[in-house]
């Protein structure tokens, strides 16, 4: 891959990055949902300027073509990404529940003591 080429991704996955850190400042995304971007930026950060650095490691992991191995990784990682919004959304479906249940308390608590008042 050519120098200028390597320059030019490099900068762009930096700025990538920064835009993720600058979510994070403003709370718009939480640091444990952010953690596979950032790591994932600055893999492919480390992965530009090293040359020949994923010739390597997709001879070393045994693909035939680097693409292979690239296409490997990010299904990879779609798939952790894929599991963990499945537990975050049953995790959010047990506290809903809960809640749901809590409120009808309470409802049921205040219709009784507006009857006894009245």
């Amino acid at each position: 891959m050519e120098m200028r080429l390597r320059l030019i991704l490099a900068a762009v996955i930096f700025l990538f990055v920064l835009v993720i850190i600058n979510f994070i400042k403003k709370d718009n995304i939480s640091l444990k949902y952010s953690l596979i971007w950032l790591i994932s930026g600055i893999s492919m950060i480390v992965a530009t300027m090293i040359p020949n650095f994923l010739e390597g490691m997709s001879h070393f992991l045994g693909f035939e073509l680097v693409s292979n191995m690239i296409f490997m990784i990010a299904i990879i990682i779609l798939l952790m990404i894929c599991f963990s919004f499945t537990i975050i959304v049953s995790r959010q479906t047990q506290k809903i529940k809960l809640l749901i249940q809590e409120v009808s308390i309470l409802k049921n608590r205040v219709e009784k003591l507006e009857k006894e008042t009245k």
